[in-house]
Parts: structure tokens; C-alpha cells; sequence
């Protein structure tokens, strides 16, 4: 049987033979794929695989190609690391040359392996990128003078960098917001790798940007800094500044010298004029009478000035006068009024309004809390309800033990003290069975209630009836007692013990206000 082959089968087998050999060729492990170094420095690269090797060659831009081993070096290359046999191809370049940048390739030979492997990194040889460039646009009136809310448009350019530079901007030394800038553009040289970056800005421009400097900033490890910067002077035109408030000047002293001083913030410099009870006093110039004079104002820089007005000798009448300076220039004018006195400044008096806002909050809050309490203890309010008139029940248990208080509310309430004999059991072994005379009840206010001689006598015919009563209750429960608490001006216990059919024994004090009001109506009349 012939075999023929045509020109597809034998392109397919070829294809099919070299993928076989691709796949038995070891994969070649790189650390460091890609470095940047400057001329000069020193880089090391490192290619292993896990089997040993027949040789290592090494291929680097501007050099020759290089067979290595252990203990090989040359003056511009030297191996690295434990030889061959443990797979390692690594090596040093002494000193890195900017046309060595590119990519570099460790082409290994393995035993009983017909492909070799190969292993790619890149070097990157920085070169500076030069000065960054900053073009900005023009003012509304096509100059370089700006004014308020103009739009400036501003682009930075940094040519011909490898790699390529990262761009900031600032203002003075201020951060410039991202939402103001574009996402940056880079543009690549293929001629020798390098790369350029530009980025624009657009900025709404404001009073406080005027005097400051446009910088863009480029960083690269080319640069002898690690950065370069260029900048440009913002000059913005507007009207003098307004004050949030009524300026006040403290610690004048009467009959002494003093100076009433105002700071402005203006482009260009403004003119001042201080008027004085409807007198007009120019900067460089005295009053009428000769005591006032307005100096010429002093430039502190950035747009401001401070404008004086030194009075010779300060009378009463003159923390009576308000002051009032005008400052005005092409852009626009505005007044400060300006009031003196001899009191010392008080504590606070820096922090401004919002200080003092704050205190008065403050105390009407205090005031406003103290008002509530007040009102809640002459209304029996809250937890002043305790006090009340309200009747309360309340039963005990077989612990012979009874609350009174009310579970309407949180607060505390005064107790009431009995005794047990009140509430002791008919078969309580360990009850006392004698009596005190008298009984205290702890009540609100400090009140002290007291049986009286004929509730005594009571108590004692009921005791006596009770204990004949004793083998005839025997078998039909416990004893009910009721106490009826009285209020009234001398208060009275009132106890009622009663037979029931009930298998329970409480005790249930009663206050009675109706009872307390028949008895003051019965006093009256």
C-alpha cells in the first residue's frame, strides 16, 4: 500500500509536530519581568527551570549574545547562582547603558530535550523626559489678567520620557481637585521607546486663587530630584471683600493715643476713605480738628491691606462715634463699620458668632430644663406623681409581706412600717402574739402616724375575740385583714380583722380623701 502525501497534510503535520515540541519544552520561571534602572546602576535577572540544564545563553540589546556558566563572567556580564545542574540560569549586568534598553531573552538547554526554552524580561534605562510645559489660557478681556469666574483652561506636557512621567497639579501648595482635570493622554516615540503625557485642567476661577501659583509637577527617576515642576503667577481682578459682621475693637483707654485698624482684601489695591459723624477723611489726610488722621494703608501681601485711623487722644464721646471705612477700586467698592470701646475683649470673642451662638444655646437649654422640673414638682408631674392622692391596694402574699408602692411610676416612695401581727398566720408557731402600744407609719413628707388609745382598745377586743374564735376558724381558712388609713391631720390605723371564705390573707390599706375633707368641714363649723 503507497502512502501519498499532499501539500495541507504536510503543512498540518508540521504544525502538529511543532506544537508536540512546544509543549515538551520546560516552562522557564523569570523573576523581576520588567525592571527600570538609570545608566549606570547594576540589575540582576534570574531564569530557572526544574530540571538541570545543558547550557544558558543570554541575549541583551547592545551586547553580544552570552553562553554561561558557574564561575564565567566578563566585564560587562557574570553568572548567578547555584550552577547548572540545579537549573538556574541567572546574571549581573554591571553597568546598565541606555541602548541596553529593551527586551532581554535566557535561552536554556535541557538534556533528552530537542527544543530549548525560553525565558523574556524587559529593561526599561530611564531618560529623563524634559521640562514639563504649562500653557494657559487668556482672561475674558484676551490678557492675562483674570476676574472672577472666568473659566481658565490650562495644559501640561511632559515630552519624551522612558517610562513615561506622572503629572499633579497644584495650586500654592493646594492639591488641584480630580473632577477638574482630564483623564491624562499618553503618546508614544516607537523610534527609541519613549513616551509623552498630557493632561488638561478647567477651572472656575475665585477671589482666593489671586496670587497663587499654577503648578504642574512631573515625577520621574530620571529627574535629579525624582521631579520637575513649572508654574504660573494667577493674577485675578475683584472688588474689595465684604465682612460677615460688624467689626469691634476692644481695650481703648480714654485720654490715650489709639489706631482703629481694618484688613482688606482686594485686587488691584484699592482706595480708602474713613468717614467719621459725616466727615470725610481720605487716606494721608487729618480731620477737621486735627486729633484723627488716616494713614496710608499697608500692603501685607496676597491682596490684603490694612487701613488705619490713629486718633491722638480717645475721649468718651469717641466709643460713641461709628467709624466707617470705604475701600473701593475698579472692580467694585464696599463699607466697614467699626465701632470702640474701653472694655477689656471679652473671653471667646475670637471664636465669632458661631462661639457665641453657641453659649446662648447653651444656657437657655439649662434654663428651659430647670423651668420643666419646676413645673413637674408643683404639678405632681412625672416622677413627682408619687405624691399624689391616688388610692393604692395591695395584697399579701404567704410571706406575710406587702408593697404599696405604685407601679404607675419609677420613683421611689416612702414606705409603710406595720408589724407583723397584722398579717401573722393562725398556725405561725413564731408569730408574737403581744403587741407593741403603738405603730409608726413612715408616710411622704416625713408625716408620722400614730394609733390613737381607742384603736388600741379595738385591736385588744379583736384580739380577744379572735383567740376564742380560735378552734372555730380552725378548719375554715385564714384570716382577712382590712386596714383603713385615714389622712387626716392627726392620721389614724384602723384595723378590721374579718373571717373569710377565701384560702388567701391580705392586707389592704385604704386612704380615704373624702373622709379627710368631711372631718376639716366638721372642724370648720
Amino acid at each position: 500500500m503507497e502512502l501519498v502525501f499532499n501539500g495541507p497534510m504536510l503543512l498540518v503535520a508540521a504544525m502538529g509536530f511543532f506544537f508536540i515540541q512546544g509543549l515538551l519544552a520546560a516552562k522557564v520561571d523569570v523573576d523581576k519581568k520588567e525592571q527600570t534602572v538609570l545608566v549606570g546602576d547594576p540589575v540582576t535577572y534570574m531564569c530557572r527551570v526544574a530540571v538541570p540544564l545543558q547550557y544558558c545563553r543570554v541575549e541583551i540589546p547592545g551586547l553580544r549574545s552570552f553562553n554561561l556558566n558557574k564561575g564565567m563572567s566578563n566585564a560587562d556580564v557574570a553568572y548567578v547562582g547555584e550552577g547548572l545542574e540545579y537549573g538556574q540560569c541567572g546574571f549581573t549586568m554591571y553597568k546598565v547603558k541606555d541602548n541596553n534598553n529593551g527586551e532581554i531573552k535566557c535561552t536554556l538547554g535541557i538534556t533528552n530535550e530537542p527544543q530549548e526554552s525560553v525565558g523574556a524580561m524587559s529593561l526599561i534605562v530611564a531618560r529623563k523626559p524634559q521640562a514639563p510645559e504649562l500653557d494657559i489660557s487668556r482672561g475674558a478681556d484676551h490678557v492675562s489678567v483674570y476676574k472672577v469666574d472666568d473659566i481658565l483652561q490650562a495644559t501640561c506636557l511632559v515630552r519624551d520620557g522612558r517610562p513615561v512621567a506622572n503629572i499633579s497639579w497644584f495650586l500654592g501648595d493646594d492639591p488641584i481637585d480630580l473632577n477638574e482635570l482630564t483623564m491624562p493622554t499618553v503618546l508614544d516615540l516607537a523610534k527609541e521607546n519613549l513616551q509623552s503625557k498630557v493632561q488638561n485642567l478647567t477651572r472656575r476661577l475665585q477671589a482666593s486663587d489671586s496670587g497663587k501659583y499654577l503648578r504642574c509637577v512631573a515625577y520621574h527617576p530620571a529627574y535629579p530630584d525624582g521631579q520637575a515642576e513649572t508654574k504660573r503667577a494667577l493674577d485675578i481682578k475683584y472688588a474689595p471683600l465684604p465682612q460677615r459682621q460688624q467689626i469691634e475693637e476692644f481695650g481703648y483707654e480714654i485720654g490715650k493715643a489709639g489706631s482703629i485698624n481694618v484688613t482688606v482684601q482686594a485686587n488691584p489695591r484699592p482706595t480708602f476713605e474713613w468717614s467719621v459723624n459725616g466727615q470725610r477723611i481720605k487716606e494721608g489726610s487729618n480731620d477737621n480738628t486735627g486729633i484723627m488722621m488716616a494713614a496710608l494703608a499697608e500692603e501685607l501681601g496676597n491682596g490684603e491691606y490694612r487701613a488705619s485711623l490713629r486718633i491722638a487722644r480717645i475721649g468718651k464721646q469717641d466709643t460713641e462715634k461709628e467709624y466707617i471705612l470705604t475701600a473701593y477700586n475698579d472692580q467694585g467698592s464696599e463699607t466697614y463699620k467699626v465701632k470702640i470701646s474701653t472694655n477689656p475683649e471679652p473671653k471667646g470673642y475670637e471664636g465669632g458668632v458661631v462661639a457665641v451662638i453657641g453659649i446662648v444655646v447653651a444656657i437657655l437649654f439649662v434654663i428651659l430644663t430647670v423651668s420643666l422640673l419646676i413645673f413637674a414638682k408643683l404639678n405632681g408631674r412625672w416622677c413627682f406623681s408619687g405624691k399624689g392622692e391616688s388610692r393604692y391596694i395591695a395584697e399579701s402574699s404567704d410571706t406575710e409581706s406587702a408593697d404599696v408602692r405604685p407601679k404607675e411610676t419609677k420613683c421611689r416612695l416612702s414606705s409603710i412600717q406595720l408589724t407583723s401581727a397584722f398579717f401573722k398566720k393562725k398556725h405561725d408557731k413564731v408569730a408574737v402574739e403581744e403587741e407593741p402600744s403603738v405603730r409608726v407609719l413612715d408616710l411622704d413628707e416625713g408625716d408620722t402616724a400614730t394609733i390613737t388609745a381607742e384603736d388600741q382598745a379595738r385591736e385588744a377586743e379583736v384580739a380577744t375575740k379572735t383567740a376564742e374564735g380560735k378552734n372555730e376558724t380552725k378548719d375554715k381558712g385564714l384570716v382577712y385583714a382590712e386596714l383603713d388609713l385615714v389622712r387626716t391631720n392627726s392620721p389614724t390605723l384602723v384595723a378590721v380583722v374579718k373571717n373569710a371564705d377565701e384560702k388567701t390573707e391580705y392586707a389592704e390599706i385604704v386612704y380615704s380623701p373624702a373622709k379627710e375633707k368631711e372631718e376639716e368641714s366638721a372642724d370648720q363649723k
